[in-house]
């Protein structure tokens, strides 16, 4: 499963909006990474509320009357034309996806092209409470069909995982698993962390097991993860059972040991490939698997020489996998082309618009990408050095030789503001 596309209606910044994820002008552009999407935006403009309501979307018939995502302010509260602030823009939220369904999520495409399937989640303001409801497709035995393999028969169809910007590994989770769960809630706990404050499960809770119970998903864990981590950091090799070090530039560390942006980027990574692993067929290997992920503020924590080959790096290592991300670094956006980038603007009374630009900006400085207009910052300089270069330049213009002089060495080195 791929998320083509996504319409957005009444929900929080979204009044009318849609989002082409499928829409690559330049696919054969050097560079362009195919299941990279990356959502940009100031704050405020819905980047993390559109990875909420693909969430929404996508698991709908799971999720419904959830009391859990019930009660938090979905319906765009905004006033409708011509009335007083108390009136609202409407009643309801509407979520449209185009999902494109491989043969893992449905067993009868076994073997045949991607299949395109509209799902649609309505999100009605009934008294204080937002109450999510799944409006079924019109062939209800596709939609039997649907909730039976969302929540019984299949743990790899409609394979959706997300990591919202608060996201933190739980060790108290340490003797837990998933696995157990019901395939309903499991579904629920991959995204719970885009919704509140929940922990990641950690390594030390599945991977020392796996060692023992199922080598050879363990060697593939051990060989992505790997691919994954940036060099001078590998998995340790361990005795079967034992717990999960870090080989740092030949020192060994517990996952505890590893600095905080390690730690921060470590923990989905093991998350999501232990959910790769609940949800993959015996037989199939976890780079084969299709499906979503959604990642809020992908460049938490990582030292900018790692944030410009991330991406890259994720895109490579699981090629099969659609990443839809939001970030605010111009080294995260500098290594991409701009059929990977998605532009989220405030447009007055129609609510935040989702434009796709055309300037290329793949290679250039930090500064280069922030002065262009994926960012739209006018400088990256302080106000106070702003304000110093105008005034200084207006009195060189009238004449100063000194102002001349000291605006040519306040702009090439920042110094002599005072």
């Amino acid at each position: 499963m791929h998320v083509d596309a996504i319409r957005i209606q009444h929900l929080r910044a979204f009044s009318d909006a849609r989002i082409d994820f499928a829409a690559d002008d330049d696919p054969g552009v050097a560079g362009a990474l195919s299941n990279i999407h990356v959502l940009l935006g100031g704050n405020g403009t819905g980047k993390s509320t559109v990875l909420r309501a693909i969430a929404l979307g996508v698991l709908a018939p799971v999720i419904e009357r959830d009391p859990t995502l019930e009660g938090s302010a979905w319906v765009r509260r905004a006033p409708r034309a011509g009335a007083g602030r108390d009136r609202m823009a409407a009643d309801f939220a509407s979520i449209d996806i185009d999902l494109r369904l491989h043969g893992q999520d449905l067993l009868r495409c076994a073997g045949q092209p991607p299949r395109m399937l509209p799902m649609q989640a309505r999100i009605e303001r009934v008294g204080e409470l937002d109450l999510i409801d799944w409006h079924r497709p019109q062939d209800h035995v596709l939609a039997r069909e649907l909730r039976l393999i969302q929540q019984v028969r299949e743990p790899s169809a409609f394979f959706l995982v997300a990591y919202g910007a608060s996201r933190w590994v739980d060790h108290a989770q340490a003797g837990t698993s998933t696995a157990s769960m019901p395939l309903a809630t499991q579904r629920r706990q991959r995204v719970a962390s885009l919704f509140d404050n929940r922990g990641l499960l950690p390594l030390a809770a599945w991977l020392p097991a796996f060692a023992l119970q199922n080598p050879g998903r363990y060697r593939q864990v051990v060989t992505l993860m790997d691919c994954l981590l940036p060099a001078g950091c590998r998995l340790a090799a361990a005795p079967p059972g034992e717990a999960t070090r870090f080989d740092m530039e030949g020192i060994l560390l517990p996952f505890e040991g590893l600095s905080d942006g390690y730690q921060a980027y470590v923990g989905w990574i093991g998350d999501l490939l232990h959910q790769l692993c609940m949800g993959a067929p015996s037989g199939r290997r976890l780079v084969d698997n299709q499906g979503v992920v959604l990642v809020d503020e992908i460049d938490l924590h990582l030292h900018p020489a790692w944030q410009r080959v991330l991406l890259s790096t994720l895109s490579q290592a699981l090629p099969n996998l659609q990443f839809i991300v939001t970030t605010h670094s111009p080294l995260v956006v500098g290594a991409l082309q701009p059929s990977n980038l998605l532009v989220l603007e405030h447009a007055g009374s129609e609510g935040t618009q989702c434009r796709r630009l055309p300037e290329r900006i793949h290679g250039q400085s930090a500064d280069q990408v922030l002065l262009s207009p994926y960012f739209g910052l006018a400088t990256t300089r302080p106000a106070e050095v702003g304000e110093a270069l105008d005034r200084l330049r207006l009195a060189s213009e009238r004449g100063d030789p000194a102002a001349a002089a000291a605006y040519l060495q306040l702009l090439a080195c920042g110094e002599g503001l005072a």
